[in-house]
């Protein structure tokens, strides 16, 4: 296994070429360089061959010269002829052979040569008649003693020399090839075809890779593209998200050739107490059909997005006006949700975009401005954008920035309406009312300033900043007039739902002279519909165990079912001051009546507000009211101004409501 490694290793590969190549150069050089050497071999063979053989053809011109009396032997003929036979005596190699030839025996060629060669330097030299000798000498060495055989035969010998040489460098050289083949083969079955088999079984894990590569980048490409759609689209509608509607919408206005462009913003109204009420499933399952309807509303270049948790942006091309009647009819019909009918209704913010004139920043927060104008006007209505719009929500803005300071610094001051006994004209004590003196915009009432503390998330802070004032108050004018005077306290539905509620109100009266019996917390019908959550009914029930009075604020106004009446604590309920108004009118008083009558069989005490004459002060009193407030009696009065009415008017008992023009009148 590890050598299957190795050979498929790239490196050992390369080694193993790389020694094959050289072994195969080496080869190669060493074929070269003994072809050389044959080649060699071969010449030298052929230069002594034809050496021998021109000695052979000097001694036989030499001696047709000799024998010829009309020629003189020439010089230069012999001189080569001794020459050439020193040429071959100077020859390497000498066979074993040739050795014999030229040397051994009793007559050798060698000195055959040496005397021919003396002979015909001799006869050059003598004058023709004396050369006859000379001649029959060299005839005896030519003829009888063999001159000419044993030079062609040593010219044979001198040819066959280096034959064996030649023989033996052929055979060398083949081998060189012979070894150079079996290294070819041997590289291409130990190196060249497990480097082929590597190469393939790496281009097929490469191949494997690949399309592991390819899934992989084919998953992440889907899950981009999930990623994308999660961070672009709410997950429980499926509808796109503030983010995508942002970027659709500065595309749609980066456009050319856009004119107008219809933006509506969308919220429910009362979904909370809905999603109390059918559960956060099934209110899910509302905003998903509610998706559904809006979608059904618009064409299919139109964008609905949702934006917050009930709140939806639309974008339309159609003029908004149109879309929003269409709208505002498609949820007349209620919605089915878990077998049971639930309607809802919507307010709609919307504006016309023209081109060149907003961004789409602005444009959604123009949008936002009027749909809190359609929902503080009552919700179930369109409201377009206006310029005035903006204008009241800066202001409420810059009321929002104010009112925290405001708070800390006590510029939230409590004001006080008595409360009277209608049977002996004595005083029970006084309702608490917040008012805000400004410094720059004058005394502010609670409907000026109470949006911007709710929008603000100010409003617990503001409760308890003016029960603290109050309680402070209540105690001087205990102290001092021995008034034991019962404050009534308007409790925010944030507030009955503070889980520091009881902890909050038993640290304020701690110290304090006031008992916990003389504190009335007044809840709005409201508070009792919305508060439906578990920290509001503990609250509510802990007030009462520690001697907390309980009224039930604007009874009338609201939509609290009479089953709330028997499974509360109550202690009371104050009648709103649309029922007073009327009295003592007939249809008004039938209304009343049974009010009190109701309240009289549940042992609650009735606190009427909004008496403002002495006719209705009389007629609540005969129906059995107990408890009577409004400008009948005074108006709202800061603490300064309610001391001096206390020291006016609570010393002596009244009858019933002072006559209008005694009334103090202060602001």
């Amino acid at each position: 296994m590890m050598k299957g490694r190795k050979l498929l290793n790239p490196e050992n590969t390369w080694i193993h070429c790389m020694v094959a190549l050289c072994v195969i150069i080496g080869l190669l050089c060493s074929a070269y360089l003994t072809n050389r050497a044959i080649i060699a071999q071969h010449d030298l063979a052929a230069r002594t061959t034809v050496a021998a053989q021109d000695l052979s053809v000097l001694s036989q011109q030499i001696m047709l010269q000799a024998i010829d009396p009309d020629q003189d032997i020439g010089v230069g003929l012999i001189a080569r002829f001794e020459a050439t036979h020193a040429v071959l005596l100077q020859g390497d190699p000498w066979s074993a052979a040739l050795q014999d030839h030229y040397f051994a025996g009793p007559d050798p060629l060698n000195e055959r040569i040496t005397r021919f060669t003396g002979l015909a330097n001799q006869m050059a030299q003598l004058p023709a008649p004396e050369q006859a000798s000379a001649v029959v000498q060299m005839r005896d060495l030519v003829g009888s003693r063999g001159l000419f055989d044993g030079l062609r035969q040593a010219a044979t010998l001198f040819g066959d020399v280096s034959r064996p040489n030649i023989d033996r460098l052929h055979g060398l050289l083949n081998l060189y090839l012979l070894i150079a083949a079996f290294v070819l083969l041997a590289e291409a079955l130990l190196v060249f075809r497990p480097a082929h088999l590597a190469v393939r079984s790496v281009f097929r894990e490469l191949r494997t890779k690949t399309e592991v590569l390819t899934s992989s980048q084919e998953q992440l490409r889907r899950m981009n593209d999930k990623l994308y759609h999660l961070a672009n689209h709410d997950p429980l509608t499926g509808l796109p998200n503030r983010s995508y509607m942002t970027a659709r919408l500065s595309d749609a206005l980066a456009q050319p050739g856009w004119d107008e462009l219809g933006v509506l913003f969308i919220g429910l109204d009362g979904f909370k107490a809905i999603n109390d009420t059918i559960g956060h499933e099934n209110a899910d399952i509302m905003l998903i059909a509610m998706a559904g309807r809006l979608k059904a509303c618009v064409d299919d270049d139109d964008l609905v997005a949702r934006v917050g948790g009930d709140e939806f942006i639309l974008t339309t091309s159609e003029p908004p006006e149109n879309l929003t009647k269409r709208i505002l009819d498609s949820l007349n019909e209620p919605f089915v949700i878990d077998g049971r009918n639930v309607s809802i209704d919507t307010s709609i913010g919307y504006l016309t975009a023209f081109a060149g004139e907003s961004e789409e920043d602005q444009i959604v927060r123009n949008a936002g401005i009027a749909l809190q104008a359609a929902k503080a006007a009552g919700g179930r209505r369109a409201v377009e954008f206006s310029q005035a719009l903006r204008d009241e929500s800066a202001d409420m803005l810059e009321l929002q920035l104010e009112l925290r300071d405001a708070i800390a610094v006590g510029q939230i001051e409590p004001w006080f309406q008595p409360q009277i006994n209608l049977t002996d004209g004595t005083i029970r004590g006084a309702e608490v009312l917040a008012r805000w003196r400004h410094p720059k915009r004058g005394l502010l009432t609670p409907d000026r300033f109470l949006p911007a503390a709710e929008r603000a998330g100010l409003v617990i802070d503001l409760d308890h900043a003016i029960w603290r004032a109050a309680v402070n108050c209540a105690q001087q004018w205990e102290g001092a007039d021995d008034h034991k005077l019962a404050i009534s306290l308007n409790a925010a539905p944030d507030t009955i739902s503070d889980p520091f509620l009881i902890e909050r109100l038993l640290k304020m009266l701690h110290g304090s002279t006031l008992c916990l019996d003389q504190i009335v917390v007044e809840v709005l019908e409201t508070t009792l519909i919305e508060g439906s959550d578990d920290m509001a009914a503990i609250n509510i029930d802990s007030l009462a165990e520690c001697g907390v009075a309980l009224e039930l604020d604007d009874f009338g106004t609201g939509y609290a079912s009479l089953s709330k009446l028997t499974q509360l604590p109550l202690s009371g309920i104050k009648l709103d001051r649309s029922l007073i108004a009327p009295l003592p009118e007939t249809g008004a008083d039938s209304v009343v009546r049974a009010i009190l009558a109701l309240a009289a069989e549940l042992g609650l005490q009735v606190i009427a507000e909004g008496i403002e004459t002495d006719d209705q002060a009389r007629y609540l009193s005969n129906c059995g009211c107990e408890i009577g407030q409004g400008y009948g009696f005074a108006r709202p009065m800061p603490a300064p101004e309610f001391d001096i009415w206390l020291k006016e008017y609570a010393s002596r008992p009244q009858s019933f409501a002072q006559p209008p023009d005694q009334i103090p009148m202060q602001a």
